[in-house]
């Protein structure tokens, strides 16, 4: 029917159709929901005009994701080890969990389930030296949701500062709440955080491939902070895997707890795929976030915080840091020896003081990008290392960086070869 055609009455229409008026009018009330059909009063029903109403054209499917070579070798994933994580321990867990209908029924706490918080409340004390109590303690789905419920609550700082390389998805959305963000090498520096402002860093992440702020520079920022009122972001990524010492004390834990946020996450010590991050809020952010805790709903899985928490109380956190820091240091030690001897001189490998990252310094004419591009040609992916992640005066040489997690340890030698005959080749 054309648009503005006028339908017969209901009564009509009844007739016609020999049913009765009750049917009739509840098919053109339907109608008229849908907004095939219009009701005006004292006229009747009229057909409208539906936008589009013609024949449409199935979508085409798009072009693929990701164009390229198949990658062989991945270097440059986040990825972590298989064998770093007992699946079928964590399966009994959850499975656990899943056992406590009633307390699924319902979304949880916005804040975090209350005895996760207290495990890990328990857990920092012990090894990070964190001064807080469960109330302090904020559970999310990643750091980056995290920082969503943070951004609103320090707004009045206008000015977030980011230790390079820093943390670029964090970085990301405080320029998203509007804050004028900036890059830095030291507290000190010229240019650095003014009064009142907001320094986001990585301590035992300091560099892209595992350079940690050592126990006096912690102090020195700290000293710079508390004489310029600059709250203080500590992110604590990578802070377990410490290839030679033992992890240096938290910035949160050397202040007292006071003008420092803590980040963790569990995405590295378990699974990526477990989404479970959690922030320590100082005592000055507690009443501002209580105020605002109403307008957030808790995003991370209620299974799989009843399952964590006693993962965590039954021992298993520590047993599995242990295990995978064990793992990381002789994959990582490994990989180094091996870039050195494939490589010879034409390579220097350098193994930080944490994470899963060697970095390489290739000597040839190509630049790091270059070497990144050649080497995906060849099925092998690393990282290249631009200028501003590195510190002044380093040699100009390109650099790669090699994650150790993904690739097993059987694989290194032809995956090395292969990439050196990619650049020399």
């Amino acid at each position: 029917m054309q648009p503005g055609t006028r339908l017969p009455s209901i009564r009509k229409c009844a007739m016609q159709l020999q049913l009765s008026r009750t049917t009739v009018e509840t098919a053109y009330m339907l109608l008229a929901a849908e907004g095939y059909i219009l009701s005006r009063p004292q006229s009747g029903y009229y057909v409208t005009e539906i936008l589009n109403s013609g024949p449409r054209e199935a979508w085409k499917p798009g072009g693929k994701e990701t164009d390229g070579p198949k990658i062989r070798y991945d270097f440059a994933s986040s990825n972590v080890d298989r064998d770093s994580f007992q699946f079928d321990l964590w399966r009994r867990y959850i499975k656990s969990s899943l056992r406590q209908d009633e307390r699924l029924l319902s979304y949880g706490e916005p804040q975090g389930e209350r005895e996760l918080r207290e495990a890990i409340c328990s857990y920092l004390g012990r090894h990070r030296g964190v001064v807080c109590t469960p109330e302090h303690i904020v559970v999310g789905a990643g750091v980056q949701s995290l920082l969503h419920i943070l951004c609103p609550m320090v707004r009045d700082r206008k000015n977030a500062y980011f230790y390079n390389p820093g943390f670029r998805q964090g970085r990301t959305i405080f320029e998203d709440f509007e804050f004028r963000t900036g890059g830095m090498r030291s507290a000190r520096e010229a240019g650095g955080p003014d009064s009142g402002s907001i320094c986001y860093l990585t301590p035992s992440q300091m560099t892209v491939w595992g350079e940690v702020m050592h126990i006096t520079e912690r102090m020195d920022l700290l000293k710079e902070a508390f004489e310029k009122d600059i709250l203080i972001i500590e992110d604590d990524y990578n802070s377990e895997f410490r290839y030679y010492n033992r992890p240096t004390p938290s910035l949160q834990g050397l202040a007292g707890g006071r003008g420092v946020v803590y980040l963790g996450t569990f995405s590295r010590l378990l699974l990526p795929s477990i989404r479970m991050s959690f922030m320590v809020l100082p005592p000055e952010l507690l009443p501002v976030y209580r105020e605002r805790s109403r307008y957030y709903n808790q995003t991370s899985s209620k299974t799989e915080q009843i399952a964590l928490c006693q993962f965590i109380r039954d021992g298993h956190l520590e047993s599995q840091i242990r295990k995978a820091r064990k793992l990381y240091t002789a994959k990582a030690k490994k990989l180094c020896e091996d870039i050195g001897r494939i490589f010879g001189d034409r390579a220097v490998p350098h193994l930080g003081e944490a994470g899963f990252l060697v970095l390489a310094e290739i000597r040839t004419e190509l630049t790091s990008e270059e070497i990144a591009r050649k080497a995906a040609h060849a099925g092998i992916a690393v990282r290249a290392v631009v200028p501003e992640e590195g510190k002044r005066g380093e040699s100009m040489n390109p650099r790669i960086l090699l994650s150790c997690a993904t690739v097993g340890t059987e694989h290194y030698e032809e995956a090395l070869t292969e990439l050196y005959d990619s650049i020399f080749g």
